[in-house]
């Protein structure tokens, strides 16, 4: 605890808020209340990331194991709470209820169901849990850059995260990345996942980005967590050893593929609409699976490996 400054007890009670409200609701739309969830599935997925960041920032920088100076740990923890903070800030200005849905649904749309004009929003009204979680992330913000400036932070070193034994930029871990960039790049961009057919017969394609915002978020964060590790591999500066990287790359794409899966088994519309699962599910499925053998593979050819020990692929 000794460790622990003002500021970072700060970023302890933005990440209580921030927790707290994600139980509770942000909007009331047409008099119906709309939870952080339902209501603004992609704020709420950040907002919890923040504080999952702000909270491990925390964590390391108390133990002294932070591998980033004291400094470096409370600008991480303020950016984090600052990203949330303004993509929540635009939402509660420019709500995102009553958009026309395009023809083509993709991560990019003109209506508030994506990025609009406040002016074009629909009225909300705004419950006391945006609130809260506004507040939440700006104690977050504040709290880190409080810690970064106190003689506490300037004081502390950063500790080396490199694992002794490193294999450098191997086949199946490059396999690993493409897999990775596939499953968001075919599901989740501008290929279409799903097609729809209403009852008037309108027929509309879509990415997995707007009616899976769930599934959208751990695939975007897997792919940029398998990216990092992959790049941090091939520098020889993985943070873990052969077989631990591998384990944990596959244990993402494994869930990564058991959402795109499921997915296409149980698609995330109601009875009133036809829907037809489209060649890009399929493909992004495909990129999953490709991610999860490749790592497995790695894992498994290099469990044994010991430093100094030549490294055949």
């Amino acid at each position: 605890m000794r460790n622990i400054t003002m500021g970072l007890w700060l970023v302890l009670a933005g990440v209580a808020l921030q927790l707290g409200s994600l139980t509770t609701d942000y909007f009331s739309y047409q008099g119906e209340p709309q939870s952080a969830w339902m209501g603004l599935p992609t704020t709420a997925e950040l907002i919890l990331f923040c504080a999952v960041v702000a909270a491990v920032a925390v964590g390391l920088a108390a133990t002294r194991r932070s591998p980033l100076t004291g400094t470096g740990t409370g600008l991480l923890a303020a950016t984090a709470g600052a990203i949330a903070a303004l993509q929540l800030s635009y939402r509660m200005i420019a709500p995102p209820f009553g958009g026309e849905v395009p023809d083509h649904a993709t991560i990019l749309g003109d209506s508030c169901l994506f990025w609009c004009l406040p002016s074009q929003a629909e009225p909300a009204q705004i419950l006391s849990g945006a609130w809260v979680a506004l507040a939440g992330c700006l104690s977050v913000v504040l709290g880190g850059l409080l810690h970064s400036q106190s003689r506490a932070a300037k004081q502390s070193n950063a500790v080396s995260w490199v694992a002794p034994v490193q294999t450098g930029l191997t086949p199946w871990l490059s396999l690993a990345a493409l897999g990775a960039v596939g499953q968001l790049v075919f599901g989740f961009t501008f290929f279409s996942f799903f097609r729809t057919i209403g009852r008037s017969g309108t027929e509309t394609t879509w990415s997995g980005w707007l009616p899976m915002p769930h599934t959208a978020s751990w695939i975007f964060a897997t792919t940029i967590v398998i990216l990092l590790l992959v790049r941090a591999a091939s520098r020889g500066r993985a943070p873990l050893e052969p077989f631990a990287l591998g384990g944990l790359i596959a244990g993402l794409a494994a869930i990564a593929s058991v959402r795109i899966w499921f997915r296409i088994l149980s698609p995330p519309f109601g009875p009133t609409s036809q829907v037809e699962i489209t060649p890009g599910a399929y493909l992004s499925l495909m990129a999953a699976l490709l991610c999860l053998v490749a790592a497995i593979v790695h894992a498994v050819r290099f469990r044994n490996l010991r430093p100094g020990d030549a490294i055949r692929t």
